[in-house]
């Protein structure tokens, strides 16, 4: 329970921010499987990526992602051969691995016995942006290979949030806990950029206004792929087909209305509000008294 809609949306979000005992074990088995792929195939540089390095990750649910960069003379022509070939090294070195298979950009690994598990990125140097900032190639849809920045965007979602005191990371974290509460086929990854992007733009953020904003305004572009803000890489993709996209319009046009209802009801019903939150984010999101 809490006593305001600003109060519920806080213990929401700390209640799905990863505890300090997750922080660490995601670091566990760091050292075995960057030992493994640096004696097959060299690599350069081994460093974490994604929600966990980025703040907004979601508590017992997010994968923690690790970059691997790989030397280029190594570089397969399709993604698929490269991620086989990783996939292959740490199924037989890894004994601690419960399972090990392909999930593409990523090689995905369970040792059951952790909340989380690991996704492992290979990634080849291309060149570097204006600012010294690395381009990578990692594998992408249609067994392609794509462009990636992951220090650069990392630096820009914290650049975003620290213009509004956390609150970047917040939403994109609420964000994220829609994704998972419903199922919806969207990118992670996607999100985070569309929240930074979104704080860069507005001159402050409050979650009951903030929310059905950004969720209206995907909706008017059709979740389309976004331009990269940061202007070092191709445009980022939303979904892995077609029909995930449309299947992402779909939730998103769901739960919008909730949303609406809840910023309507903000301070004028907080009960109300909370119970318009709970369609969004599950029974986790506490109720107002």
């Amino acid at each position: 329970m809490a006593e305001t809609i600003s109060e519920a949306f806080s213990q929401f979000l700390k209640k799905k921010t990863p505890k300090k005992w997750e922080r660490e074990e995601v670091s566990k088995y760091r050292t075995r499987i960057y030992e493994i792929l640096d004696a097959e195939f060299g690599v350069y540089s081994f460093f974490q990526s994604g929600s966990f390095s980025n703040g907004t990750g979601i508590s017992q649910i997010s994968d923690v992602d690790y970059f691997a960069r790989i030397p280029l003379d190594r570089k397969t022509v399709k993604p698929a051969s490269f991620l086989t070939s990783m996939k292959s090294v740490l199924k037989k070195e890894l004994w601690e691995a419960f399972d090990v298979w392909v999930s593409r950009p990523t090689v995905s690994i369970d040792f059951k016995q952790l909340v989380t598990q690991y996704e492992v990125t290979p990634g080849f140097y291309e060149r570097s942006g204006p600012n010294d900032e690395e381009v990578f190639l990692i594998p992408g849809p249609g067994d392609t290979w794509r462009e990636s920045a992951p220090k650069a965007h990392l630096q820009y979602v914290r650049n975003a949030d620290g213009q509004h005191s956390g609150k970047v990371k917040g939403l994109a974290r609420l964000l994220k806990a829609w994704k998972y509460q419903h199922d919806v086929p969207i990118s992670s990854f996607y999100l985070e950029m569309r929240a930074a992007q979104y704080g860069m733009r507005v001159d402050s953020i409050l979650y009951p206004s903030a929310l059905p904003d950004i969720v209206d305004r995907m909706i008017t572009h059709g979740v389309r792929s976004m331009n990269d803000p940061t202007g070092l890489v191709n445009r980022i993709t939303p979904c892995s087909s077609e029909a995930n996209r449309l299947a992402t319009i779909g939730a998103m046009n769901a739960c919008l209305p909730h949303l609406e209802a809840g910023f309507a009801k903000w301070t004028v019903d907080d009960w109300a509000a909370s119970s318009e939150y709970q369609e969004v984010f599950g029974t986790d999101f506490p109720y107002v008294l």
